[in-house]
């Protein structure tokens, strides 16, 4: 997490008269920049504008934070704590070359304009709903035509205020900027490395139109993953559907059988499979990066489209396979009895008794008492889904931001690669350990299609099979020189395998 200590840089403010207040820094002295470029002003001490604040000052920036009312002890206070300076808005925007603008598009008319002249804008705003129409401008355009000799750049609008505080691991996301000054906006990127984000060039400021409808989009990144897990399970329902309903009940002849169990017993089956398949689908996409770089003998080139799209939804398909393992979960415990899956409990007791029909009419019918206590594989198989769903949870739970700010870059991924492969396994071997009886002598229907259980474990066998090569020490030593910046072929290489 980042260390947001308070300013130490104390040196006196201009006193700009019009403003009433010298600048107020952290200790409650006044203070100011020796480098002019490393100076913002932020106007606006709300939320967003304390938050944006404080990470610019972890950042290096000397901030003032310009407020119309900075005597309230209140804002005095909460200013306090990000380290930045407490001052008027006259006052910060004298002393700063870029401005963050961290107040709503119905007060930019009330912010000293005069003064904003020649200087580097930055619109933070959001809209609360989409405008659109043949003259609709975006915040960024409406603030550029109140200030025409300024330099308006958007940015920042796609962080919330608890991204910019907690940034952790998740610095590496994108900050989207749009501006028609090509200067202003080199300043403001190299401002959004200095804070550990990437920023990436949308255009002109005609494109903060378009940047501004990101924070409205209902969960942009969760369709396809969505898309992708609900073909997986409807092609797994359609299978199980016919293997268990269809087939069936054509070999019987009867058409009666298995109809009641559509609802729970294969939804059951199929959510199951869903999310064996789907978590192995998020280690298969690194894989194959893997052997294309090794292919390539650099990490520097990039990958095909589908497999970079692929590689961008893994978080997505992850939790996405948490909530239906959790669902299988609950209902096979439920479910799970010595009458529904009787091969992992221990042999029932069975008897036969005489039933008296009528007074002349007796017929022998076979009794069975069932066995509470499950056998050897019932005890595997209910261990390895214990330990599988405990280890899906703890992989939930270290990628939600709040958790991964607090984690090393090595705790990270020891959690998410080697905790993952490991959950990968015992999954599969709790479908196994479930079906061990049928996994290698049994085919289903008309003795040709695999069973659940068998096609369950065709992407984890898949996944364990790429991985294996990756693990021999030659080729993960190579791997990982790739990944330091190597690449098979370079000049460098060249010149040290010929000194001459």
């Amino acid at each position: 997490m980042d260390n947001l200590s308070f300013g130490t840089d104390e040196v006196g403010l201009v006193d700009m008269g019009g403003a009433g207040t010298n600048g107020v820094g952290a200790h409650g002295k006044s203070k100011a920049a020796h480098n002019p470029d490393k100076v913002v002003a932020v106007l606006g001490s709300g939320d967003y504008g304390r938050a944006i604040s404080r990470r610019l000052v972890s950042a290096g920036y000397n901030v003032l934070i310009g407020s119309r009312d900075p005597n309230r002890s209140k804002i005095k206070t909460l200013v306090r704590q990000t380290g930045a300076t407490l001052t008027g808005q006259d006052a910060a925007i004298e002393e700063a070359a870029m401005v963050v603008v961290a107040v709503g598009r119905d007060h930019y008319d009330h912010l000293p304009l005069s003064l904003l002249q020649g200087k580097i804008l930055i619109d933070v705003s959001n809209n609360t709903e989409r405008r659109k129409g043949p003259h609709y401008r975006s915040n960024a355009e409406y603030l550029q035509g109140l200030v025409q000799d300024g330099k308006v750049v958007k940015g920042f609008n796609v962080l919330s205020a608890y991204a910019l505080e907690n940034g952790g691991l998740q610095g590496s996301k994108e900050v989207f900027l749009a501006g028609d000054h090509a200067d202003a906006k080199m300043k403001v990127s190299e401002m959004v490395r200095a804070m550990g984000f990437h920023p990436v060039d949308w255009g002109n400021l005609a494109a903060s139109r378009d940047i501004e409808d990101v924070p409205l989009r209902l969960m942009p990144s969760w369709k396809r993953p969505v898309a992708v897990v609900f073909g997986i399970f409807v092609f797994l329902w359609i299978l199980a559907f016919f293997s268990f309903q269809i087939c069936r009940n054509i070999q019987s002849g009867q058409w009666d059988e298995n109809w009641k169990r559509i609802p729970l017993t294969n939804f059951n089956r199929v959510i199951a499979i869903t999310a064996l398949w789907t978590l192995a689908f998020c280690y298969i996409p690194g894989l194959i990066a893997a052997y294309i770089q090794l292919w390539r003998g650099t990490k520097y080139s990039r990958f095909p489209k589908w497999l970079d799209d692929w590689l961008k939804m893994r978080k997505q398909l992850g939790l996405i396979m948490l909530g239906l393992a959790g669902i299988h979960a609950c209902i096979s415990v439920a479910y799970i009895t010595p009458q529904t899956t009787g091969w992992v409990y221990e042999e029932p007791t069975r008897f036969q008794a005489e039933v008296v029909v009528d007074a002349n009419t007796t017929t022998t019918n076979t009794l069975t008492i069932y066995n509470n206590e499950f056998n050897w594989r019932g005890e595997f198989f209910l261990s390895m889904g214990a330990i599988a769903t405990c280890l899906l949870v703890v992989l939930g739970i270290s990628s939600l931001p709040s958790v991964t700010a607090t984690l090393s870059w090595r705790e990270f991924t020891f959690i998410q690669s080697k905790l993952g492969w490991v959950a990968l396994i015992t999954a599969a071997c709790h479908d196994v350990f479930l079906a061990w009886h049928y996994m290698f002598l049994y085919w289903g229907c008309f003795r040709t299609l695999p069973i659940g259980p068998q096609y369950a474990l065709y992407p984890p066998f898949i996944a364990v099979i790429m991985k294996l090569p990756l693990l021999l020490p030659p080729v993960d030593n190579y791997l990982q020189k790739i990944r330091r910046g190597y690449e098979r072929g370079s000049q460098s290489e060249s010149k040290k395998g010929n000194p001459l």
